[in-house]
């Protein structure tokens, strides 16, 4: 395998780096030529002071068969070698490249990052690796130098929704209780605030419109009022731009007497609903907008035929209760003990 190394993003890749990210396990947003563009513009909005590019691209004589999307940076006072998107904003990452040359993508890059010189570090670093990926079966097994120490962790939680074919049988699917509360909530909203909306921002008017404030709707919570430092806004609005050009975006909003009462950020590629951010305003709390924004985001997207509906990292018990269950992310580091 010959491998080349970029230091920018050139445009004219992305047609390739969409096309072979298409065969590979790990298909998420978070690795789009796009989405990592726009991550590294803004240093994940800020989250790392400094980096320099390593894009690690394996060939087959022309053809592409591997992407290791690095960037080397300091973290603690070490050199640090991992993967763009790392850590905050990007919830699965990994390499890019079909599950038939993983192993031999993997053991190239490894070799190769062993012996650059430019590419000198103390640690390798593979975040947010969902539990699917080859990296975790094959990570143990690698030949490393004795001089190098591996660790492979569990991360946090990252529960799905796998979303039946009608909205009565996903209803049909969850405790007494909880199909209870999702009808009690529906009802009282149909009752009480019949005008009530839930919508998309469908056309570039309204998304315009509507980014800013959805930004002004999170800035309710006070953890993600602080989250949205300048940096991180323009990154999310990067992103949201991104994501909108690239017809990914659901952008989906709850009305309620005429204001925004919750929102979700979305993406979504066709079978797969990836729910990223949200916000509520909690003076239509008695509402219980949140809760009655996904079940209209849910039954949209049985309606829709999407296949299921990631929650992403995080345990929070709601999600459980909507009916997902735990997939889990990992993170596999190698680390140089001693120096030749």
């Amino acid at each position: 395998m010959q491998l080349k190394v970029l230091n920018s993003f050139p445009d004219e890749l992305q047609a390739d780096w969409d096309a072979l990210l298409q065969t590979s396990t790990t298909n998420v947003p978070f690795l789009r030529f796009g989405f990592l563009k726009s991550w590294w513009q803004n240093l994940g909005g800020g989250e790392w002071e400094q980096g320099k590019l390593h894009i690690i691209l394996g060939y087959d004589v022309e053809r592409l068969l591997g992407i290791a999307p690095f960037f080397l940076t300091s973290h603690e006072g070490k050199k640090l070698l991992t993967l763009l998107g790392s850590v905050e904003i990007s919830d699965y990452l990994d390499l890019i490249t079909a599950p038939a040359d993983y192993l031999a993508f993997l053991d190239a890059v490894l070799h190769f990052t062993q012996q650059a010189d430019s590419l000198t570090w103390d640690i390798l670093c593979f975040s947010n690796i969902p539990q699917n990926s080859p990296l975790l079966s094959l990570f143990p097994q690698i030949a490393l130098p004795a001089s190098y120490s591996r660790t492979l962790t569990k991360e946090l939680p990252a529960p799905m929704l796998a979303l039946p074919d009608t909205w009565e049988g996903y209803l049909a699917s969850l405790d007494k209780k909880q199909r209870h509360e999702i009808r009690r909530k529906l009802r009282r909203l149909e009752q009480e605030a019949p005008a009530a909306q839930f919508y998309f921002a469908e056309d570039a008017s309204a998304f315009h419109s509507l980014a800013p404030q959805f930004l002004d709707l999170m800035r309710h919570d006070e953890a993600k009022r602080v989250f949205l430092t300048p940096a991180m806004q323009q990154q999310m609005i990067d992103l949201m731009q991104w994501a909108f050009t690239e017809h990914i975006l659901r952008l989906c909003f709850l009305d309620i007497n005429g204001s925004h009462a919750a929102a979700y950020l979305c993406f979504d590629d066709g079978e797969t609903i990836y729910i990223y951010n949200s916000g509520f305003d909690p003076d239509l709390q008695y509402f219980s907008p949140g809760w009655v924004l996904l079940s209209e985001l849910i039954q949209w997207s049985i309606e829709n035929s999407r296949a299921r509906l990631d929650f992403m990292r995080g345990n929070e018990a709601y999600k459980y209760k909507f009916g997902a269950l735990d997939n889990f992310v990992y993170q596999a580091v190698i680390e140089r003990t001693t120096r030749s």
